[in-house]
């Protein structure tokens, strides 16, 4: 406690906006909210690229740093891109950022003329 004692009020009040936020976060999203708050106190971002089994991991990274780009107005390293394959994506990838999604799979397409 004797490190709290010499902060002050504003310190203090940022401080408790932190441990809010964070304790918002986890209840909600558990271990993902834990990871973007994280990301959000470093002053950094999340990547992630979903990609169909049968598509390839160059084109799923290609794909997504255009949509990267086009869409988030990001430019994100590629090793700070987390490439994962899923199986159960019928075709193509999703993008992510921090908690924002983009599905360029043709999942949805084919659900909506079903």
């Amino acid at each position: 406690m004797n490190n709290l004692e010499w902060k002050s009020l504003s310190d203090l009040k940022e401080v408790l906006k932190s441990l809010r936020l964070y304790k918002d976060l986890s209840e909600k999203l558990w271990n993902r909210g834990k990871n973007i708050f994280k990301s959000i106190s470093n002053n950094t971002s999340i990547y992630k690229i979903e990609y169909f089994s049968g598509s390839s991991k160059k084109d799923a990274l290609a794909e997504g740093l255009v949509a990267y780009k086009k869409v988030f107005g990001d430019s994100p390293k590629t090793e700070e891109i987390n490439l994962v394959e899923k199986e159960s994506l019928e075709w193509w990838i999703r993008i992510y950022k921090d908690d924002n999604l983009v599905d360029l799979s043709f999942r949805k397409a084919s659900e909506a003329l079903k």
